[in-house]
């Protein structure tokens, strides 16, 4: 087995960190783990291929591919019997490298976003500048077309919203399975494109028509019902917690003749 590391001087570059880098020519079957990082870890396959096994979850990985390890999370790894891989790491953090978290445990990678694995000139007294460099490639050409997608997810969701706020089944859950996304994922890009949860898109959604509802003169009762509450104490605590008063007190104050 030939393994190089180099260890880095930590910069401390907020947006993308590097820490560690370096490669291994692995002998059949050798494997890591299981363990755990404190830190953003990806493995770029140069040649061969191996398994690599996290959250309960095995997959094959071969050349081009990369594997990708969370802080704190156990994975393990072993190269194959047969073709056994030789793998490039490079180790980071920063705030941008949480947003690997979106990302599936094992992508492509293009071979010129493969160079930010590369240490080419070990007697740089700085090459941590190059590196992170070649991140920022590296990311960039992962998460431009997924920022792409995101925004699409974003808005379908919201049109989805506002076309059936009155359904009193409408829930987040059941807008991310019709995306098919996870949902923790279409929360968080809600939110990040949005400044407000998608729970909370729905909920001032249905005020609004609540509001609009009440204001041509409907009853508490008919106004719920027109925004997708079943229950109308839960509608009016709902009412009350948004404006600060009750939907009928509201239509007191702001309907003429109430």
């Amino acid at each position: 087995m030939n393994s190089t590391e180099w260890i880095l001087t930590n910069r401390g570059f907020q947006d993308l960190n590097p820490i560690l880098i370096g490669m291994e020519a692995c002998e059949p079957a050798h494997s890591s783990g299981p363990a755990v990082r404190c830190y953003t870890l990806l493995h770029y396959v140069v040649s061969g291929k191996g398994i690599y096994q996290t959250r309960g979850q095995t997959y094959s990985v071969k050349s081009g591919e990369v594997f990708r390890i969370l802080p704190g999370e156990t994975c393990y790894y072993r190269a194959d019997d047969n073709d056994p891989w030789t793998y490039r790491w490079l180790a980071f953090d920063g705030t941008l490298s949480k947003r690997f978290e979106a990302l599936p445990p094992v992508f492509p990678v293009s071979a010129i976003a493969a160079q930010c694995f590369v240490m080419d000139d070990p007697e740089n007294d700085m090459p941590e500048y190059r590196i992170a460099s070649n991140l920022f490639r590296l990311y960039a050409e992962i998460f431009e077309p997924l920022d792409s997608k995101s925004t699409s997810y974003v808005r379908r969701a919201r049109d989805y919203v506002d076309a059936t706020y009155m359904l009193s089944e409408l829930r987040v859950e059941e807008i991310a399975n019709r995306l098919h996304l996870d949902r923790r994922y279409l929360s968080r890009i809600f939110k990040e494109k949005t400044g407000e949860s998608l729970q909370e898109y729905i909920v001032s959604t249905r005020m609004a028509v609540a509001q609009k509802a009440l204001s041509e003169g409907l009853s508490v009762a008919s106004a719920a019902e027109r925004c997708g509450y079943t229950d109308v104490f839960l509608f009016s605590k709902m009412f009350k917690r948004r404006f600060g008063v009750s939907p009928a007190n509201w239509k007191k104050q702001n309907v003429i003749g109430s």
